[in-house]
């Protein structure tokens, strides 16, 4: 029901989103709440209302606001999503569960169902997302992916240029760089310094366009990774992958596709979240949120196995649902002996 004016309403959501982005929680929930008492059905306003409230843990509140827009709009796919995310983390598995399985008695081929189910129920864990998951998620939201980031103190970039930092490289544009799973091209401002050539790969047509408008890359290629080191052996002196291998689960395959990639010396430096929670006998564990953790000790192991060498230090990535990301900064040399 609405009662008052479009504009009113749009400028309360409006301050809501803008409040939230400059770290006033306070002033943005009551925003969010005035939109929803001048439109009792306002999908966004109850929509950002519950993202707020589960930042500040207050994750019951946040799904009763998911469940509203479910209410009004039964298909929307990102409210769906929330609820049953909101419901894991308040332990409530078979809630969240239930949610996909409903989704995907609607669409039974829906790669976010079905990769979400997985991340909640453990069943049928794939060994790295796919392909139709990885861009319909990026795709849906690469207009607003940098400012939501932001708001999370994205840091995975920033991490990345420390580590070649680290590696004494000089800024001389010296360089054949890939940036692998460049998204909306964060990190090519941060190593274009180091390029004579700098390329960006990325399943998302949506987050490359945006990635074009940095105009620091040479190339931009629509493809899925590991299939495009494979076709480019020994074409690059450095590989950079800020938070894209979060979405492999199995890392042996997209190893070996590096190491063939660099040339000799060449160096694959990369972000990954670490697993604080799993079995020490589990390398890597699909999270609820749907991405991946690996455990350290995985990592090594599977990057010497390749013939690379690494240094792995610890690094909080950002912030989530209010708390820290544990991640792992790594680089990792080919040396002339690799095997590939």
């Amino acid at each position: 029901m609405q009662k008052g004016g479009r504009c009113e309403i749009l400028d309360e959501a409006a301050s809501g989103v803008l409040f939230r982005a400059t770290g006033k929680p306070s002033e943005a929930e009551a925003a969010h709440r005035k939109a929803i008492q001048l439109n009792s059905d306002h999908i966004d306003a109850y929509t950002n209302l519950g993202i707020l409230l589960n930042g500040l843990k207050r994750t019951e509140e946040a799904s009763a606001c998911f469940s509203k827009v479910i209410t009004v709009r039964p298909k929307h796919r990102e409210a769906r999503r929330l609820l049953a995310l909101a419901h894991c983390t308040l332990g409530q598995i078979s809630e969240a569960a239930n949610i996909f399985e409903e989704w995907l008695e609607e669409e039974p081929e829906d790669p976010i169902a079905l990769h979400m189910l997985a991340a909640c129920t453990g069943r049928d864990v794939p060994v790295r997302a796919s392909n139709e998951f990885v861009q319909r998620t990026f795709d849906r939201f690469a207009s607003s992916f940098e400012s939501k980031l932001e708001r999370l103190s994205y840091r995975a970039p920033a991490l990345v240029a420390a580590m070649l930092g680290d590696l004494a490289l000089k800024a001389s544009k010296s360089l054949d760089v890939l940036d692998a799973g460049c998204g909306t091209g964060l990190c090519g401002p941060l190593i274009a310094p180091y390029a004579r050539r700098l390329v960006g790969v990325d399943l998302s047509e949506g987050m490359l366009a945006h990635a074009k408008d940095k105009d620091v890359y040479n190339a931009l290629v629509k493809a899925e990774l590991t299939e495009y080191l494979h076709d480019n052996r020994e074409a690059f002196d450095l590989i950079v992958s800020a938070d894209t291998l979060v979405y492999f689960g199995e890392l042996e395959g997209v190893f070996v596709a590096a190491t063939e990639a660099l040339r000799p010396n060449g160096s694959l430096v990369f972000t990954l979240e670490r697993a604080v929670r799993s079995n020490p006998d589990v390398d890597y564990r699909l999270e609820f949120h749907g991405r991946y953790s690996h455990a350290r000790a995985y990592v090594e192991r599977m990057l010497t196995a390749v013939g690379l060498q690494p240094k792995i230090v610890h690094a909080e990535l950002r912030m989530e649902a209010g708390v820290t990301v544990a991640g792992l900064v790594v680089r990792a040399t080919k040396s002339v002996a690799a095997r590939f």
